[in-house]
C-alpha cells in the first residue's frame, strides 16, 4: 500500500487507493450490433404466445440486450432467435432481468439459459461479423464522393 504524507494524514490518500483499486473492469465483453431478433413468450394473464420482432442493442457472452416494442415481464422466460436476414443464426431460452420502459427505445435485457457454449461462439461471432461488415460499409461510404 502506497501512501501520500499531507497535513491531514493518510486518510485521503488510502481513501483515493482503496477506490481506484477496488474498481474492476466488466468480465465479459459485449458487442455493440444492431442485428434482427424474434422474441415470443407466454403471457401470463391470458396464456396466449406473444411474438414481436426488434434489434440487438448488445451482445454479450452470456446476454442480450434487445429492442422491442412490446415488452415481456421481468423474470418471464423469453424464446430468442437471433437473425441474419431471414434465416435464424441461433434460438435460445433466455429470462428478462430487467426492462427499460422508455417510449422512444424500449428494452429488455435477457440473459441467456441454455447453450452457453453455443451462444458464446455462434452468437458473437456474428456480431464480430456484423460490425466489421457495417463499418466496412460506413468508411467506404464517407469516402464515396
Amino acid at each position: 500500500m502506497r501512501s501520500i504524507v499531507t497535513n491531514k494524514g493518510n486518510i485521503m490518500a488510502q481513501q483515493v487507493e482503496l477506490s481506484t483499486t477496488s474498481y474492476k473492469t466488466p468480465l465479459h465483453h459485449r458487442i455493440i450490433a444492431s442485428m434482427p431478433v424474434k422474441a415470443s413468450w407466454i403471457d401470463a394473464e391470458t396464456g396466449e404466445t406473444v411474438n414481436v420482432e426488434g434489434l440487438t442493442e448488445n451482445l454479450g457472452e452470456t446476454s442480450a440486450l434487445v429492442n422491442l416494442d412490446t415488452l415481456p415481464p421481468v423474470g418471464c422466460e423469453v424464446r430468442l432467435k437471433l437473425m441474419d436476414e431471414n434465416k435464424s443464426i441461433i434460438d435460445v431460452t433466455t429470462r428478462v432481468i430487467r426492462v427499460q420502459r422508455d417510449p422512444g427505445k424500449p428494452m429488455a435485457a435477457l440473459t441467456i439459459l441454455e447453450n452457453l457454449k453455443k451462444w458464446k461462439n455462434t452468437a458473437m461471432t456474428a456480431a464480430d461479423a456484423w460490425v466489421t461488415r457495417h463499418w466496412q460499409l460506413n468508411y467506404e461510404e464517407e469516402w464515396v464522393n
